[in-house]
């Protein structure tokens, strides 16, 4: 973990993976502090630490991996770089305590940058507006085609096998639809982050 800086107000460690600079998607990286006016993390065998003023931009988003949902937080630097804080363990999947602790990091980061004075940064939270079209498409591919096609077919042939294909194909697109809702396109206030954005234990 990162040690404490010599003098800093209210410092504050989060133990969570992330990914900065041109690290790979599923580097080991971990570890992330907060003071008052700025961000510190471990990148490889460095420590690496910005201005909290330095920050251009926020953005939250979820995705599901199975039957885990993943929240994400990406810092976009002034300079151009990022830093991408996930809510993942260590085997890429969700858990409890790696929840509750990405919500503290995530309400703590918005807390430290809505009290700078005169900052200029821009909270967005979803998809993109060209992959959250997309989503809807295929949402509605999967509705047609896992739930209307079987519902027909079961009016058709009133055979109970349908009703079970009807229970699987609502188990694959209620998943799908419910990401894509929480993953609307947006900008928020960072007083009120979004619950969507937030993993599903933690709503």
């Amino acid at each position: 973990m990162l040690q404490k800086p010599a003098s800093s107000a209210d410092p504050r460690s989060y133990d969570l993976h992330l990914r900065s600079g041109t690290r790979a998607w599923f580097s080991a990286d971990h570890g992330v502090m907060l003071t008052d006016d700025q961000i510190f993390w471990n990148e490889g065998d460095k420590k690496r630490e910005a201005q909290l003023a330095d920050i251009a931009g926020v953005h939250l988003q979820t995705g599901t991996i199975g039957e885990n949902t993943i929240a994400s937080c990406r810092l976009n630097f002034r300079g151009g770089s990022t830093l991408l804080v996930t809510s993942n363990n260590d085997r890429g999947l969700q858990d409890d305590e790696h929840d509750r602790l990405y919500r503290a990091f995530a309400l703590d980061l918005h807390a430290r940058l809505a009290a700078l004075k005169d900052a200029q940064i821009t909270f967005t939270a979803g998809f993109s507006a060209t992959r959250y079209r997309f989503g809807e498409a295929v949402v509605v591919v999967a509705g047609l085609f896992f739930l209307v096609t079987p519902a027909v077919l079961l009016f058709i042939t009133r055979s109970w096998s349908m009703i079970w294909t009807l229970c699987a194909g609502l188990g694959l697109v209620w998943p799908l639809y419910r990401v894509m809702m929480a993953n609307a396109p947006r900008r928020y206030d960072p007083r009120e982050v979004p619950a969507q954005m937030m993993p599903a234990s933690q709503r």
